[in-house]
């Protein structure tokens, strides 16, 4: 009987199917990421940190700690981290775009330049007209306008009327002196956004600079009662 009883206990609890440590990093590295998406970076965090101690080649787990890193404000870990996530064969191009954008922002515009250029060779990646404006943005901050327009105007062919590649040209346009073209760009924009201290700035600077008193008042106005503790109110004061 004890024996039948054993034989028994065997077949009725069988060892439960264990899935291979690369499929269990997958699925943590996946929660960590809504996790992120939501907000809830601590939560994020055990688990991203679950995928790379099962799988720490993992690429799309070192990517969501690359960018958990950004949010903790430690850029060189999170440099270390979409350095694996890019890393050759099959780099992630979701890791390759927000690393260039992490480069341009730490002002490392050769090695950022070089990462764009590879996603926009690459016909397989989708978000070319995101990729374009910050292409855009980066020849933006290195003063190079005449770049950054040709991008974000390619931007606009993929994302026509797209608000944040508008307001990009505004910005641009209004650094060039080019005061028309900067109407243009920002009454475009204002048809979809609401537009925020920066944008009601220029739009303010721009018609007070062309003579129309009213519409730089309009301006001004939305600008005090929107954003009465920006930087840019304050201006408005002096």
């Amino acid at each position: 009987l004890f024996l039948l009883s054993g034989c028994v206990t065997e077949k009725a609890f069988p060892e439960p199917d264990v899935e291979p440590p690369e499929k269990r990093a997958k699925i943590a590295a996946d929660l960590a990421g809504q996790y992120l998406q939501r907000g809830q970076l601590e939560i994020a965090i055990e688990e991203v940190n679950k995928a790379l101690e099962l799988d720490k080649k993992n690429k799309s787990a070192n990517y969501i700690m690359a960018l958990i890193q950004i949010r903790l404000n430690e850029p060189e870990k999170a440099d270390r981290y979409f350095k694996r996530a890019i890393d050759e064969p099959d780099p992630l191009p979701s890791a390759q775009h927000d690393y260039a954008n992490q480069l341009c922002r730490t002002e490392e515009y050769k090695e950022a330049e070089d990462l764009y250029r590879e996603l926009l060779n690459n016909p397989l990646y989708k978000a070319k007209a995101r990729l374009l404006m910050n292409v855009g943005a980066c020849f933006y901050k290195q003063g190079k306008y005449k770049e950054a327009e040709n991008a974000m105007r390619q931007s606009l062919r993929l994302s026509p009327n797209a608000p944040p590649v508008l307001m990009q040209m505004a910005r641009i346009s209004y650094a060039q002196g080019k005061l028309l073209e900067t109407r243009g760009w920002y009454q475009r924009y204002f048809q979809s956004a609401a537009g925020n201290a920066e944008i009601l700035y220029i739009a303010y600077q721009t018609e007070k600079a062309l003579g129309d008193k009213n519409a730089a008042s309009s301006y001004a106005l939305k600008l005090r009662s929107k954003y009465p503790a920006s930087s840019q109110a304050k201006k408005l004061k002096n």
